[in-house]
């Protein structure tokens, strides 16, 4: 098992059309999890759009797993954070073992691109959810 990281960044210049050089991406949040050795990141890019754009009632039921239940807490998580679903534009960071894939949310799958040059957010902090609860955070 290795650990992964997954930071999901939102596309501010182009919703529901293809990530492009120089779009400007805001990471919303980022997620660590223990995946089997050699995990395919395209994989995990799978899981992420699974988990953060189903509805809660569909994960609550795999739940009795380990997995479930994380899959669970993450996407509740990202709701209360009031965060749009994972569209086409949006761009995944999966680092692991120091090795960072980004992956551009196609129409349909995924695709591999070279590291954007401007990308801003920070990964998921205790603060950033204060802030969001107290109904002082941004989108």
């Amino acid at each position: 098992m290795n650990l992964h990281v997954i930071a999901m960044y939102h596309n501010a210049e182009s919703r529901f059309f293809p990530y492009e050089d120089g779009h400007r991406l805001r990471q919303v949040i980022s997620h660590w999890r223990h995946w089997p050795t050699g995990t395919d990141p395209y994989e995990i890019a799978d899981w992420a759009w699974h988990v953060f754009n189903a509805d809660l009632d569909m994960l609550e039921s795999g739940r009795g797993t380990r997995q479930g239940e994380a899959d669970f807490l993450i996407a509740s998580v990202y709701r209360l954070m009031r965060h749009r679903s994972l569209s086409t534009g949006d761009v995944l960071a999966i680092t692991t073992d120091g090795i960072t894939t980004w992956l551009a949310c196609e129409s349909i799958g995924w695709r591999q691109i070279t590291t954007p040059a401007n990308p801003t957010g920070t990964p998921l902090t205790a603060e950033a959810v204060y802030r969001r609860t107290r109904g002082s955070g941004d989108e």
